[in-house]
């Protein structure tokens, strides 16, 4: 059968063994992936990290759930001290079309906007034809987050 995965449960699982403390936690946000609005929230919080405003100079992550999927976005920086941001899918999937293996996928973009770029590209790959359908069918409604292909959720972490 399908499993559900508690985006909430996943999370207190890191906090509860460790692998990440509570101090650590930025925020969470979510709605419509394919909205700058509340895409905008997410990359306010990876740019800004515990800061709350400016570029945080410290390494920051989000744990995103997006399409029954979650995928990880890193904010790291070089041995030289430039920003970048990751997108890393660890679940093997066919990026090109046509036959040939499927491997996990990590995305490194130089800045904010190609990390919003690469996000809506990523968005539209994991669309089904019903789902164009039904996004083309159904505006956004909050209330229809159970099951529109759209909703997505991310925690954010930072280093202190």
């Amino acid at each position: 059968g399908d499993a559900l995965i508690i985006p909430s449960d996943v999370n207190d699982y890191f906090v509860d063994n460790n692998m990440l403390r509570q101090d650590q936690f930025v925020g969470v946000c979510g709605g419509n992936i394919m909205d700058e609005e509340h895409m905008g929230e997410l990359l306010k919080l990876m740019q800004c990290g515990l800061e709350q405003k400016g570029v945080s100079d410290k390494k920051v992550a989000a744990t995103f759930f997006f399409h029954e999927h979650v995928i990880c976005i890193l904010k790291t920086f070089t041995l030289k001290g430039e920003l970048r941001y990751e997108l890393v899918d660890s679940m093997p999937r066919n990026m090109k079309p046509g036959p040939g293996p499927a491997s996990a996928v990590r995305v490194r973009c130089l800045d904010i906007e190609g990390l919003q770029v690469l996000l809506s590209w990523y968005a539209c790959s994991r669309f089904s034809d019903s789902n164009c359908d039904f996004i083309d069918q159904h505006g956004w409604d909050e209330n229809n987050c159970d099951f529109d292909p759209r909703v997505f959720q991310a925690f954010v972490w930072s280093e202190l």
